[in-house]
């Protein structure tokens, strides 16, 4: 995207198009015909997509696989292509314990202060279940 701006004449270093595109939730996420694409999720990321309790929207509890902790951080896995969103939203929610995250294509990272709880973490996502195994057999 920077290259496709620059041919128009418009500068702007990765930092800023990175965090602009964040702003407006633009993501880039897998498209198996295309490879990597921009996308502006219709639903899933407009404003509808944090209720006013503080949950995650059920599409995204529908995006996470996996989450495991370790010392104050938490690994989520997701499915392909879903973890920048679905980082984006939990740092749209604005939990006290969190103080950021970076997403790859089908993991992110949660920094969690020190001795935050993970019960507490785990509340933000109402209906996830911990042990996916149970549910699966």
């Amino acid at each position: 995207m920077r290259t496709k701006l620059k041919e128009r004449g418009i500068e702007v270093t990765q930092a800023t198009l990175s965090r602009d595109l964040k702003y407006l939730g633009i993501v880039r996420v897998f498209d198996p015909r295309n490879g990597y694409i921009y996308s502006i999720p219709s639903e899933a990321y407009s404003d509808n997509s944090v209720d006013n309790r503080g949950e995650v929207n059920t599409d995204l509890i529908e995006d996470i696989l996996d989450i495991q902790f370790s010392g104050n951080l938490a690994v989520i896995k997701t499915k392909l292509g879903h973890a920048t969103g679905v980082a984006f939203d939990i740092d749209r929610l604005k939990i006290p314990e969190v103080i950021g995250t970076v997403g790859g294509d089908d993991t992110l990272i949660v920094v969690l202060k020190e001795g935050a709880k993970r019960e507490n973490i785990l509340k933000y996502f109402k209906g996830f279940q911990k042990d996916r195994s149970k549910s699966d057999k």
